[in-house]
């Protein structure tokens, strides 16, 4: 058993092996009890086990908690009744994201070795946080922690059934036939030959002359890293949520880069790169992040 364990925690570090550089790893069921974990993350065992028992309950598979904003920590809730832990010692936290797209195969494979276990089904109750002692130095655990949610895709529907003189190309019918509701725009995407460019421009055309629902917001992005531009469809009921500004955490594979874009709500976008951070602008600007979406481009 000990030894599935260990296959497994270096299967999931070799994935990050892309990060560029090391990637430790634990393995915890529902309640935080630890099943393997690199001696690295030993001295954050305490406030990892708090943060859970915070976040239990509000937490939904595929997203993650960040308990300590200044460390690159991040909690991911993979099923019902496992988490993975990681952390790294350098780089950008927001490259640890990458492992959102393997959570369904490591996922199999660790509730299957954890059996049977009772899943909690009551809302936990409040929680004192306490202090914790992490080599010789009091920490506080934060009572508000970093939340990120996967972004939901864009689904286009058609107001209206397309009649025999609509007037499109055989191509631009094709697209409109696959506004559907259940093919998101990187679906069509890839059913299609043609730049993604077109295909947002056509589609965002479309949405303005109301032929599909208009309930996302087009947005031609550029990396402030590259200028490479990303196209994305944010969903409104999102937008419109966010107090002050919609906070949209992006890792952008097309590119190799990953930053945060502020959309205040005039629809006025603010790009913020990671490049350059030092560790203390990097803790300030987590804690200005708060709650965010997050949403990977590959």
């Amino acid at each position: 058993m000990e030894s599935d364990w260990y296959s497994i925690k270096q299967e999931i570090t070799n994935s990050l092996v892309d990060s560029g550089f090391r990637v430790y790893v634990s393995i915890v069921d529902i309640y935080g009890n630890i099943k393997i974990i690199d001696e690295q993350i030993e001295p954050y065992q305490d406030i990892i086990k708090r943060s859970i028992e915070i976040n239990q309950h509000y937490l939904g598979i595929g997203d993650y908690a960040i308990p300590l904003s200044s460390k690159n920590l991040m909690i991911f809730k993979i099923s019902g009744k496992s988490l993975v832990i990681l952390f790294a010692n350098k780089g950008n936290i927001a490259q640890l994201l990458s492992f959102k797209k393997n959570i369904k195969h490591f996922a199999a494979q660790i509730d299957q070795l954890l059996g049977d276990i009772e899943v909690p089904a009551k809302t936990p109750e409040a929680v004192t946080v306490p202090e914790v002692k992490l080599v010789e130095k009091k920490i506080v655990l934060p009572t508000k922690q970093i939340l990120g949610k996967e972004m939901p895709l864009y689904y286009p529907v058609l107001n209206k059934k397309l009649g025999d003189k609509v007037k499109a190309t055989v191509q631009e019918i094709s697209i409109l036939h696959l506004c559907d509701g259940q093919h998101s725009f990187s679906d069509i995407l890839e059913l299609i030959a043609q730049p993604v460019d077109s295909l947002f421009d056509f589609l965002s055309k479309q949405m303005k002359n109301k032929v599909i629902n208009a309930d996302a917001y087009p947005f031609l992005i550029e990396c402030p890293d590259c200028d490479h531009l990303h196209h994305l469809f944010i969903p409104k009921p999102l937008h419109e949520a966010a107090r002050d500004y919609f906070k949209l955490l992006i890792r952008a594979e097309i590119c190799k880069h990953e930053y945060v874009v502020f959309i205040n709500k005039k629809l006025k976008l603010e790009p913020q790169s990671f490049r350059y951070f030092t560790d203390f602008q990097k803790d300030k600007f987590m804690k200005r992040l708060e709650e965010h979406y997050y949403t990977i481009l590959s």
